[in-house]
């Protein structure tokens, strides 16, 4: 389990890193969208996995506004599906 921590501290890391990297630079190349693409990919698979292999400080409680938003889009699709 201790692995599976850490090596999901360092993708967290990498993606952060791009993410600023997104913020300061963007050549417009497919090549820089595949790394933005794949930086983002990578941090929501170590989000899937379950709370107790997440790193310790990467355990949050959701703000109130993040379950607002849920159910909102809940609610939205609700409404499409009975349409």
């Amino acid at each position: 389990m201790d692995q599976i921590k850490s090596l999901a501290r360092e993708v967290l890391a990498i993606h952060r890193e791009v993410d600023e990297w997104r913020n300061d630079y963007d050549p417009g190349s497919q090549e820089w969208y595949t790394l933005v693409n794949l930086g983002e990919v990578a941090a929501r698979l170590v989000f899937a996995l379950p709370v107790e292999m997440l790193p310790e400080e990467e355990l949050r409680t959701p703000n109130p506004r993040e379950y607002e938003a849920l159910d909102e889009l809940m609610a939205a699709l609700d409404e499409a599906g009975n349409r």
